[in-house]
């Protein structure tokens, strides 16, 4: 097989961008690594192995011309994707300036700013909830009733994203969230100064994972989400399948079909978060990239398809096969961090010896200092487990991660309280 190559613009650190990685060196391929700090990911941690990369290209990762002009200096690759939520839109600019299969940069910015996503679903009858976008802290009345859920308009991870319950609530968690616009995000990037006010939407939550190729969405799995008590949206874990109604599956499809042509989205994966209210699924948000917190791994665990494979396949030219080979059911379930300094961790060769389980992950070592959880990268780590149907493998996940134990400071503390 002739030995092609793939460059990545940076990756996230759940997971599945170091998957992805994985993936092109299993099926024989040359890795690229465009990135502006390699070290960014040797200091992460979270399972990052540089070994696999071929060749790492140093440069301005916020600027899709110079990203394209230095893979092209640089070899030129066969394919240019990212896994990574904050440069989905410099991939796709840099993808289409090197002539490279992608997603028009258009859909995917207008996927990256929340408040484009509900313009364009609104104009083409997506059910979305009520919004209110606000350029200003002090803005004009939100024209629905409390309860709202404010969050930043191009936030990742759930950070920033809060329930509030009263005006003036609502009033000071935008200001809050103005205040730090003035800084840079994760990533170092400009943050967009604009807040969006939404409907609370009562109902489970769950995330819809597609590809997309010749304009035709196939669903490769729908996945049930665990989320923290309000007022804030953290994720505690996910399970695949979605123990869901068949019609109530086919109303969620067929609303995130409808919401990817919306936005003019052909090609790509996608992972698409939604919630199933009283009045049927609505949309919460597009994600223009393979889902993270390993849940591509569940995919494959629980029906056999190897959706990055199929994605990096599709970007060179191939049409996805996604026959699944098994039926089964996979969870993850993560540790929360806690508030103090980690003297040891316990328990955890008796999780990985639990029923079902597949893998007891740790992003932290003893000495680290934790704080109290506020956005889905406060984790200490994850358990995966397997079972023939989706309770059953959430139940041995959750059994599995009550083993483990990290003691802060003096007091032990159970790495599920």
């Amino acid at each position: 097989m002739q030995q092609l190559r793939i460059a990545f613009v940076e990756s996230n650190l759940s997971g599945t961008g170091y998957e992805a990685i994985e993936t092109v060196r299993r099926l024989g391929h040359h890795v690229t690594f465009v990135t502006r700090d390699l070290d960014y990911y040797r200091r992460a941690g979270g399972g990052f192995d540089d070994s696999l990369i071929d060749q790492v290209i140093t440069c301005d990762t916020e600027n899709a011309r110079t990203v394209a002009s230095m893979v092209a200096r640089c070899g030129g690759a066969q394919a240019l994707l990212t896994v990574s939520e904050w440069h989905v839109v410099v991939a796709a600019e840099a993808a289409a300036l090197l002539g490279l299969a992608g997603a028009d940069p258009d859909a995917v910015r207008a996927a990256r700013d929340k408040s484009r996503t509900r313009e364009r679903c609104a104009a083409a009858g997506v059910p979305i909830p009520a919004y209110h976008r606000l350029t200003l802290p002090a803005a004009s009345a939100v024209g629905f009733p409390p309860p709202w859920v404010v969050k930043p308009v191009d936030g990742v991870l759930s950070s920033g994203v809060k329930l509030c319950l009263t005006e003036g609530e609502a009033r000071n968690h935008a200001q809050a969230l103005f205040e730090r616009c003035v800084r840079p995000n994760e990533r170092g990037q400009r943050r967009t100064p604009v807040v969006l006010v939404e409907e609370y939407l009562d109902g489970p939550e769950f995330s819809v994972e597609t590809l997309t190729y010749g304009g035709r969405t196939e669903i490769v799995a729908i996945t049930r989400k665990l989320l923290s008590p309000p007022p804030l949206f953290l994720e505690a874990g996910h399970v695949v399948p979605a123990n869901l109604p068949a019609s109530t599956a086919r109303s969620c499809a067929d609303l995130v079909r409808r919401a990817l042509a919306a936005i003019g989205y052909e090609f790509g994966a996608a992972h698409v978060e939604v919630r199933v209210t009283a009045d049927g699924p609505k949309l919460i948000e597009i994600n223009c990239r393979p889902a993270g917190d390993r849940i591509t791994r569940l995919a494959a665990l629980a029906t056999g398809v190897d959706l990055l494979a199929a994605l990096i396949g599709m970007h060179l030219g191939q049409a996805p096969k996604l026959d699944p080979d098994r039926e089964c059911a996979a969870a993850i379930v993560f540790l929360p961090s806690g508030e103090g300094v980690v003297q040891q961790i316990d328990g955890v060769t008796a999780a990985r010896a639990m029923p079902g389980v597949q893998d007891v992950g740790l992003y932290i070592d003893p000495g680290a200092e934790l704080v109290a959880a506020e956005s889905n990268t406060d984790r200490i780590g994850h358990v995966i487990a397997v079972a023939p149907e989706p309770d059953m493998a959430l139940a041995r996940a959750q059994a599995a991660a009550g083993k483990v134990r990290a003691t802060l400071r003096a007091d032990p503390v159970s790495a599920l309280a």
